[in-house]
């Protein structure tokens, strides 16, 4: 396994984007080492402007991961979450070993972006009325519509697949970061849940993995 460092944004108890990866390395016992910006101009407004004006990423966002393999002298820049999960699980043997399980894990991590974005557009640029109609409507309907994929696809109650090692993957870890956003930014709380049959089973056991759970209560702790 290569070195990993990546750089995100400070957000505090929130995953956003770099908490759904940092959840995957989390649950597959992957370490890391991370750089945390603060949302502010002098920060991540001076950290974003390097990115573009350098070629780092074009894009202008993070995460960022960058990966240094001193036994193979590969060194590697990769930027994306979902794509940089992937890439980590494919690279390092940290999928299924089974095209169609790492399908499923595809097919809920690339419905998963759209549900994300309507997150981040809706808590950080929302209006009062706009976020109550996420949460008394668009939030039931998103979390009905995954239990749905779940009761069709998942192969590993509660997860859609694991690693030859028993964890969970990709599309696990995303949608498990979008129900712990949710809660954690006051749409839902882990009650609300227990609508979902197969949802409710998945942010348990998830957040009960040791290190997820670690993270999780030392955020709690810290109060932020």
């Amino acid at each position: 396994m290569p070195f990993i460092h990546f750089k995100y944004l400070d957000v505090g108890k929130i995953a956003a984007r770099g908490g759904a990866f940092r959840f995957y390395l989390l649950a597959n016992g992957i370490p890391y080492e991370e750089t945390l910006f603060k949302p502010s101009p002098d920060s991540w407004g001076v950290e974003k402007k390097r990115l573009i004006e350098s070629g780092e990423n074009p894009c202008g966002t993070v995460p960022v991961v960058y990966l240094k393999d001193d036994k193979n002298n590969n060194n590697v820049q990769l930027s994306q979450h979902i794509a940089i999960s992937r890439y980590l699980a494919r690279t390092n043997n940290i999928d299924s070993g089974d095209a169609y399980k790492d399908y499923i894990q595809d097919l809920v991590a690339d419905e998963y972006q759209g549900a994300r974005n309507a997150w981040v557009d809706t808590t950080f640029k929302g209006t009062d009325e706009q976020k109550a109609e996420y949460r008394n409507q668009k939030i039931p309907e998103t979390l009905k519509k995954f239990d749905a994929l779940y009761q069709k696809y998942k192969t590993a109650d509660p997860y859609l697949s694991t690693s030859t090692a028993g964890n969970p993957l990709w599309g696990d870890s995303a949608l498990f970061a979008l129900l712990y956003d949710q809660i954690q930014t006051g749409y839902i709380n882990e009650d609300d849940l227990a609508t979902y049959p197969n949802l409710a089973p998945l942010y348990h056991a998830y957040s009960t993995i040791p290190a997820v759970a670690g993270w999780i209560k030392e955020k709690d702790q810290r109060g932020k």
